[in-house]
C-alpha cells in the first residue's frame, strides 16, 4: 500500500515551508496566459507582413507600367574634335542651370491598393561656357539623361543657338554648329511621368531649381533643403539655389521632392500591433485587481482570460482588414467599438454572472480610455514617448492605490 510522501515528512518541516497563497498563484496564472498569447500575436505579425508584401507587389506593377522615381541629370555638351588617329571630345562647362518643374499628381489603383503617380512638365534653361573658342562647323552633342526614359510622353523640345537638333535618341541630340559666342544658351522642354519622387542632379556653376505641384503632403529630399518652401492646402512650392562650391564635396548632389502617402494604413497597423502586449497586460491587470479586491470573490478561470485575450487580438485583424477599404481612423474606431462591446457583455454575463453591472461598465470604460490613449500615441509620433510615459505613470499610480489594502502575504480564502 502506497503511503503519502508528505506523511513521512515531519510536521515541523512542512510548517517551515513557505506557502504560496492564492493571490500569487493567480498572478502567475495570468502572467502565463499573457505569455501564451504572444504566439497568436506573432501570427498576426506574419499576416500583416504578407499583406504589406502583397501591397508592394501591386504597387510595383503600377510603377512598372507607368514609370518609376525620376532623377533628372544635368545636361552636358560635347564638341567632336577630329584627330589624327581617332576623334576626341571636348566637354564644355555648364554655367547657369535653371530647372522648373510642375508635377501634377494623381492616384492609380491596382486592386484595392493605390499609388501616387505624377506627370511633370519640365523646363530646363541654361548656358555652357565656350572654353573651346571658335567652333567651325563641328559636331556637337547635347545630352540630358533621365533615370527612366519610359516616362516621356512626347519627344522633347530643344532650342540650341536658335535652331533645332537632329535626333539621335530622346535624351541625346547632335548637329553641326558654327559659333564664336562665349556662352552657348539652350532650352529643353518635355513632359515626364513618374512615381514616388522626382529629383534633380545639380551640375552647373550656378544651379536654381523650382518644383511645384498639387500634392499636399510633400517631403523635400536630397542633399539640400529648399531655400524657400510653401505647403498649402492645394499644393506646394520649393526653390533651391545651389552654387557649385556647395556641391563640390558630394557625389551626384541632388535636390527634389518625395510624394509620400499621408497615412500608410499597414504602417499604422504595425505600430498599433507593437502596443498589443502592453494593452493585454493592462486589461488583464484590471481583471486581476478586480478578482483580488472584490468582496464577492468571483474567481476568473484561466480559460476566460484566454478568451478575452483572443477577443482583444481579433481587434488587430479587424483593424488590418477594415483599413484596406477605409480610412485608418474609421477602421480603428469600428474595431475598438466592437471589441469593447464584446468584452463588456462577456464581463457582465459571464465574469460577474450578471451580479455586477458596475464592473462591466468600469472595464468597458478602461478599455475605451486605453484605445484612445494608444490611438493618440499612433497619431502623435513626435510626442508619443512623453505622453506614453506620463500616462503609464498615472496607471501605475492607480494600480498602487487600488491595491493598497491587499495583504499579499496572507491568504484570505
Amino acid at each position: 500500500m502506497e503511503q503519502n510522501e508528505n506523511a513521512k515528512e515531519p510536521v515541523y518541516l512542512r510548517e517551515l515551508k513557505p506557502k504560496l497563497n492564492s493571490k500569487i498563484k493567480k498572478f502567475y496564472i495570468v502572467l502565463g496566459m499573457l505569455l501564451l498569447l504572444l504566439i497568436p500575436i506573432m501570427f498576426i505579425y506574419g499576416l500583416l507582413n504578407d499583406r504589406q508584401n502583397y501591397q508592394q507587389e501591386a504597387l510595383s506593377k503600377v510603377r512598372l507600367a507607368w514609370a518609376g522615381a525620376q532623377v533628372i541629370e544635368s545636361p552636358s555638351l560635347s564638341i567632336k574634335v577630329p584627330g589624327k588617329k581617332e576623334d576626341e571630345f571636348k566637354y564644355l562647362t555648364l554655367d547657369n542651370y535653371d530647372v522648373e518643374i510642375y508635377a501634377n499628381t494623381e492616384y492609380r489603383k491596382k486592386g484595392m491598393f493605390k499609388v501616387p503617380v505624377y506627370t511633370a512638365d519640365v523646363v530646363i534653361k541654361g548656358d555652357f561656357k565656350n572654353t573651346y573658342g571658335n567652333v567651325k562647323n563641328q559636331e556637337v552633342t547635347l545630352s540630358f539623361p533621365v533615370f527612366d526614359s519610359k516616362g516621356f510622353t512626347a519627344p522633347p523640345e530643344v532650342k540650341f543657338l536658335s535652331s533645332e537638333f537632329d535626333y539621335i535618341n530622346y535624351t541625346e541630340l547632335t548637329r553641326r554648329v558654327s559659333t564664336n559666342l562665349k556662352t552657348i544658351p539652350f532650352e529643353i522642354k518635355y513632359q515626364l511621368r513618374g512615381s514616388d519622387e522626382i529629383k534633380v542632379i545639380t551640375g552647373g556653376q550656378n544651379n536654381k531649381i523650382e518644383i511645384e505641384g498639387n500634392w499636399t503632403n510633400p517631403e523635400f529630399t536630397g542633399d539640400f533643403l529648399p531655400k524657400e518652401k510653401e505647403v498649402r492646402d492645394d499644393g506646394f512650392e520649393g526653390e533651391w539655389t545651389i552654387p557649385a562650391i556647395a556641391a563640390s564635396s558630394i557625389a551626384n548632389p541632388q535636390a527634389g521632392v518625395s510624394f509620400i502617402t499621408p497615412v500608410d494604413n499597414y504602417r499604422m497597423a504595425s505600430r498599433a500591433l507593437k502596443y498589443s502586449v502592453l494593452f493585454l497586460a493592462l486589461t488583464f491587470l484590471s481583471f486581476f485587481i478586480f478578482e483580488i479586491t472584490s468582496d464577492k470573490k468571483k474567481p476568473i478561470h484561466q480559460l476566460q482570460y484566454l478568451m478575452m485575450g483572443a477577443a482583444m487580438l481579433i481587434f488587430y485583424l479587424l483593424l488590418i482588414s477594415c483599413s484596406e477599404i477605409m480610412a485608418f481612423w474609421a477602421a480603428y474606431a469600428i474595431a475598438a467599438i466592437m471589441t469593447i462591446i464584446l468584452i463588456g457583455l462577456y464581463t457582465y454575463n459571464v465574469i460577474t454572472a450578471k451580479q455586477d453591472k458596475k464592473f462591466a461598465f468600469i472595464i468597458s470604460g478602461i478599455m475605451f480610455i486605453l484605445y484612445i490613449f494608444f490611438y493618440v500615441l499612433l497619431a502623435m509620433q513626435d510626442f508619443s514617448l512623453l505622453i506614453g510615459s506620463i500616462v503609464l505613470f498615472i496607471i501605475i499610480s492607480l494600480i498602487m492605490y487600488s491595491t493598497r489594502n491587499v495583504d499579499w502575504f496572507n491568504d484570505n480564502e
